[in-house]
């Protein structure tokens, strides 16, 4: 079986693709207080350098109460989207494309400390929780 498909263009309705090779997300906790930094669009400028025809960024929490269990992991709302926008030009002037990994890491139970805001998480429930369980008050 040939790999040549792999190295030519693609094209999925509006996404043109230079290649079929895609980075698959992995969480790196390299921003610190959530904010990408220079050395986040360093790392993801390099990978599309180096030929990936679609990067899927790290996880990048969405600006909900529990929704992320590290403080380093970076958000994608607020004062972070200045910086996505510095680590998506770099990407693009280095001919390549990228996409956030929007994440959310589920229920929690108890309290969620991810800085300073703690929160308890706002996931629904299929059922009430015991009466007598001392995070549901």
């Amino acid at each position: 079986m040939s790999v040549d498909a792999l190295f030519r263009p693609f094209q999925v309705k509006s996404l043109k693709m230079p290649n079929r090779i895609v980075m698959a997300p992995m969480t790196r906790s390299f921003s610190p207080g959530g904010v990408p930094t220079s050395d986040v669009a360093g790392y993801y400028r390099r990978r599309a350098e180096g030929g990936v025809g679609l990067i899927i960024t790290e996880g990048t929490v969405v600006e909900r109460p529990a929704a992320r269990n590290d403080p380093k992991v970076p958000v994608f709302h607020g004062e972070a989207l200045p910086e996505w926008k510095k680590v998506v030009d770099e990407v693009h002037a280095a001919g390549g494309l990228i996409a956030p990994q929007l994440w959310h890491v589920g229920s929690a139970r108890g309290r969620v400390r991810t800085g300073p805001r703690s929160a308890r998480s706002t996931a629904p429930r299929a059922s009430p929780p015991p009466a007598n369980a001392s995070w549901s008050r």
